[in-house]
């Protein structure tokens, strides 16, 4: 992948996972922690520092604790 900026081949960095959490969460989501995950590649460019953020999917529920 080539940096939109300089057009310098960009390093991936690594896999992020957002977590979206809402302020009004009951009881039990709150003790298991039930809430879906944002989940992005991150690339980085060497030369200028831009940073691309590229999304790959969700996790919710189990599927975010088990993996």
């Amino acid at each position: 992948m080539n940096c939109l900026r300089c057009n310098s081949e960009m390093k991936y960095l690594k896999e992020y996972r957002f977590e979206s959490q809402d302020n009004n969460r009951g009881f039990f989501a709150a003790v298991f922690d039930y809430e879906e995950h944002l989940i992005f590649d991150v690339y980085v460019c060497s030369k200028c520092k831009h940073s691309e953020f590229i999304y790959k999917g969700t996790l919710s529920g189990l599927d975010a604790i088990i993996d």
